[in-house]
């Protein structure tokens, strides 16, 4: 296990998952199109990761002149409208919604389809339940047969590719899924708990 995969909490979640193997001839076409040419969720995550680093900025254009910081803000307010446009053209893949474990670093979930070790899959990531999307290309670390009857498959990737906004909004993600089962234990353990 590398230093950078012991950096990443993991969690046990539930997303939506769309995994599409590349023809390793078409790896480097499409890496430099992922990095080139985002898609259009990408593109929104990328603006609102911006948006929060400069929001110590904001919040002192505000108290200074707060005309203009009314300004900015429904500038921003329009922009989330032209996006929000922009993604109902989205493939909306909730339906396949599976059981993952999850980090900022990689995932791993169950499927039917055998995938090669050490081979590059398009991921498309929709985590719920705020319907966050993320495209990132993987690499798969491990793809072990689990039940032979059944042909079920476990499948591990390691983000190769992902923007640094994306790879934020998971680190947010899989923070708050932790506070929330902390907090869900805590009240468990509770001595009023019945």
């Amino acid at each position: 296990m590398s230093q950078e995969r012991r950096r990443f909490y993991r969690i046990d979640d539930q997303a939506g998952i769309k995994c599409e193997p590349i023809d390793p001839a078409q790896v480097t076409e499409r890496l430099e199109s992922f990095w080139n040419d985002h898609h259009q969720f990408s593109i929104r995550n990328d603006f609102n990761f911006k948006i929060e680093q400069h929001q110590a900025d904001l919040n002192k254009i505000k108290a200074s002149m707060p005309e203009l910081g009314r300004y900015l803000d429904m500038l921003q307010e329009q922009i989330d409208l032209l996006t929000d446009k922009l993604l109902e053209t989205e493939d909306d893949f909730t339906d396949d919604e599976r059981q993952v474990n999850l980090s900022a670093q990689g995932l791993s979930f169950y499927q039917d389809q055998v995938l090669d070790k050490d081979s590059i899959v398009e991921l498309h990531l929709k985590l719920l339940p705020s319907r966050q999307q993320i495209v990132s290309f993987a690499r798969v670390i491990q793809c072990e047969m689990l039940d032979h009857e059944q042909g079920k498959y476990r499948i591990s990737l390691d983000f190769e590719n992902i923007h640094e906004a994306d790879q934020e909004i998971l680190v947010k993600h899989v923070h708050a899924k932790q506070l929330r089962d902390f907090g869900a234990s805590r009240f468990d353990d509770s001595p009023d708990a019945e």
